[in-house]
């Protein structure tokens, strides 16, 4: 049997995917070179580095949703001459279809990234693949074929082969790509770049089966298949099909196409102004340190691999397929031995009631790439340690000629700097419906790994690793052994701090004070150290032309002068220089904070209207509360803040001095009298803040001591009235004179009524 023929069936013997693995161990660091850059173009831009040159990478792995390595991968290198799958690997009778890629490989380089500037980068990069993908392949079916142990397993029965859309695709091709990455807004905190690669696509040999489905009853013990129903579609550009060729034609590469990528990159910096990222050197100021890393967290989305080679030159293109209403019956062996070239092929279909089409040359086929969507985010969780969270997902069709990826999301810890990296992935594959871990090292521009480490130690189903190498020219801070920002590469005394003027040496010392030129600040007036060279009478550190207080040390944000009580205002211009204050208040406090300072203000601990010096006035009359007798309610000026007493209130007292009456010779007070000593009692509800005075009067009828006695009875019972409504008996004063003070003569009857009288007066509390 021809080559290519065995290589076919060799493939057929290793059930595993060579997964499209992306180096995800080093290739999300911040230094990895381009490596980066196949994840999403736009990581170029905005780089770590200056440029890099790429010499070469390599990559390969195995993986599969089938069968599991008996002995790890170790195993495949204990084979007899009689290779057998069963050997090797422990297959999982649960799964009806499988899918794999095998194998794929992928060799990157030479190639080469530059930094245009702090906005823009290009890349050239060159990439070999090859991929041999099954896809939703009958497991029956491919046990059949490539374990002997299966067809020959004591009691095996006969089974039905059912499968849906199938797809088998092996593709070899080269490619050639330009990449640029650039910045499209940067905004301090949020920082957004862009990138694209376009490729020029060089298909070098493919081989490739469509199926829209399989209807089939499998005999092992004979080695034997009926097919009942079957549509294969089947294209190839090496020898117009023929599996005799030589290994010649895989390198004419007769297919042509464009494909590429495309992605964008949201980095959120909340301290990129910050200072440490930026250094004073050779000259410069607040030059930006591209060598770190900005970015707290950043948020990464790109689709890779759009495009599609296209294959016309000595193209075959043929199909495969059941006669309607006929069975067709095959031996495995025979189907083997037989399809060395498409005549073989056709005779033995003619033999077994199935059709092979005479096939097309110089077709035209269209091979899809494995077109997929990559998302990220990155987080910088502490110095230099980093997690990284991924998605990849396909969006390439898996029923035309192609290949496609297989989902899987990722996350990454890593150590990451600018000479060594670390990274530890840990993938969820959708295919194997497992999780995966691998690591990835990076020193300078070496790097190896794996991004599923499993296989090597078995009882896994599947295994990769990388390695590779590139040469990094990396930005970074300027080395300065001197410390006098003068870079070494400019510094004419690299051993001795010096100025930039005299390209890194020192400078002299006009003034003889001991403090260098470039250090003084009065390079030619002798002065103090405190001072930066300049004349400092009180050694405060604030020279004495800028020192308001030159003979008294203070404090450099005083302009030298001393704040005894420390609340920023300098003792010079503090009117409350030993109480901390404000310095509207010219150092002064303002305790209840109604803008006037305690020093002017007459009522420092409670809050008041200027106009009042500070002071409240609760019932807004104009007179402020400490002055106001009647702070809660509105009065006069004249009246000490009280209101005034109304001329008819007034007039109501004057008639109920006659109006009370009593019983006669008594201190009792008719009921007849109590209307009007009630409207008294409203009267002194509506004065809170007025007490009351009550004097008896009588008449000189009778003995003088008795009538004084009954005229303070009277008083009394009055005052006791008022209590018993509810008055403050401290609010009432009683008391009572007898017949003096009489208002009318004593001579009449009618005076002498006028004179039995109870006053009553309102006055404000004192």
């Amino acid at each position: 049997m021809r080559k290519l023929t065995i290589v076919f069936m060799f493939a057929l013997l290793l059930p595993y995917i060579g997964s499209a693995q992306r180096y995800l161990g080093i290739a999300t660091s911040n230094w990895s070179g381009t490596n980066g850059m196949y994840l999403n173009p736009a990581n170029i831009a905005d780089s770590r580095h200056k440029f890099t040159i790429d010499l070469f990478s390599v990559n390969l792995g195995v993986n599969n949703n089938m069968a599991e390595f008996k002995d790890g991968i170790s195993g495949m290198f204990n084979l007899s001459d009689s290779i057998n799958a069963s050997d090797i690997f422990a297959f999982d009778n649960s799964k009806s279809e499988f899918s794999l890629l095998l194998p794929y490989v992928e060799i990157r380089g030479p190639g080469a990234m530059v930094s245009i500037n702090s906005k823009h980068s290009i890349a050239i990069s060159t990439r070999v693949r090859v991929i041999n993908q099954f896809h939703n392949f009958n497991q029956d079916l491919y046990r059949n074929l490539v374990d002997q142990s299966f067809r020959n397993a004591p009691g095996q029965p006969v089974y039905a082969i059912r499968a849906n859309e199938f797809n088998l695709t092996t593709h070899a091709w080269s490619e050639i790509g330009l990449s640029y990455g650039g910045v499209i807004y940067d905004g301090g905190k949020h920082f957004v770049k862009g990138g694209i690669t376009l490729r020029y696509l060089r298909g070098s040999a493919y081989l490739s089966f469509t199926s829209d489905g399989l209807s089939a009853t499998a005999y092992p013990t004979s080695d034997s298949m009926v097919l009942s129903n079957t549509n294969i579609s089947y294209g190839s550009n090496v020898a117009n099909g023929s599996f005799g060729s030589d290994f010649s034609d895989l390198i004419k590469g007769n297919g042509r196409g464009f494909g590429g990528d495309i992605g964008f990159v949201y980095e959120w910096r909340p301290d990129a102004g910050s200072e440490k990222y930026k250094y004073d050197m050779d000259g410069e100021t607040g030059v930006i340190n591209r060598g770190m890393n900005k970015y707290k967290l950043r948020v990464s989305a790109a689709v890779t691999d759009f495009g599609s080679i296209k294959y016309s030159d000595n193209n075959f293109t043929t199909n495969i397929r059941t006669i309607a209403g006929q069975t067709a019956v095959i031996k495995g062996s025979e189907l083997i031995d037989s399809i060395s070239n498409y005549n073989d092929l056709r005779t033995y279909a003619a033999n077994n009631n199935l059709a092979v089409d005479s096939g097309t040359n110089n077709a035209t086929s269209t091979l899809v790439l494995p077109t997929s969507i990559v998302a990220s985010v990155d987080y910088h969780a502490v110095s230099n340690l980093y997690v990284n969270a991924m998605f990849v997902g396909n969006m390439a069709s898996r029923t035309k000629y192609g290949n496609s990826v297989y989902g899987q999301f990722t996350l990454t810890p890593r150590w990451d700097t600018r000479v060594f990296s670390a990274g530890i992935p840990l993938t969820y594959d959708f295919l194997t419906q497992s999780l995966k871990y691998g690591l990835g090292l990076r020193v300078g521009g070496f790097f190896l790994g794996s991004d599923d480490l499993a296989g090597v130690f078995g009882d896994a189903k599947g295994v990769n690793f990388y390695f590779g190498a590139y040469v990094p020219f990396n930005y970074k801070k300027p080395k300065d052994s001197d410390g006098d920002k003068i870079s070494n590469r400019k510094d004419k005394c690299k051993h001795e701090k010096g100025i930039w003027e005299e390209m890194g040496c020192p400078s002299k010392d006009r003034d003889g004070d001991g403090i260098l030129d470039i250090d003084d600040r009065c390079p030619d007036v002798a002065g103090s150290k405190t001072a930066n060279g300049c004349p400092d009478a009180d050694l405060d550190g604030v020279a004495d032309a800028e020192d308001r207080c030159p003979n008294e040390a203070g404090l450099p944000a005083m302009a030298g002068c001393p704040d005894r009580d420390a609340d920023g205002v300098a003792d010079i211009d503090d009117n409350c220089p030993d109480v901390p204050g404000l310095a509207q208040y010219k150092g002064c406090p303002d305790t209840d904070n109604d803008g006037l300072p305690d020093n002017e203000d007459k009522c420092p601990e409670k809050p008041g209207p200027l106009a009042n010096e500070g002071c409240p006035d609760t019932d807004n009359d104009g007179i402020a509360d400490h002055m106001d007798k009647c702070p809660d309610v509105a009065g006069t000026q004249e009246n000490y803040g009280c209101p005034e007493v109304a001329v008819e209130v007034k007039k109501r007292l004057a008639f109920a001095a006659t109006a009370i009456q009593f019983d006669l010779g008594k201190a009792s007070i008719k009921s007849s009298s109590n209307k009007i000593l009630d409207e008294i009692v409203q009267i002194l509800k509506d004065y809170p803040d007025y007490n009351m005075t009550i004097d008896g009067y009588t008449d000189n009828t009778g003995r003088a001591e008795r009538n004084l006695e009954l005229s303070k009875e009277r008083a009394s019972s009055v005052r006791d009235y008022f209590i018993s409504k509810g008055i403050d008996a401290n609010r009432l004063m009683a008391d009572g004179h007898g017949d003096a003070n009489p208002v009318a003569s004593n001579k009449t009857r009618a005076g002498r009524a006028k004179n039995r009288r109870v006053e009553m007066d309102l006055k404000l509390k004192p």
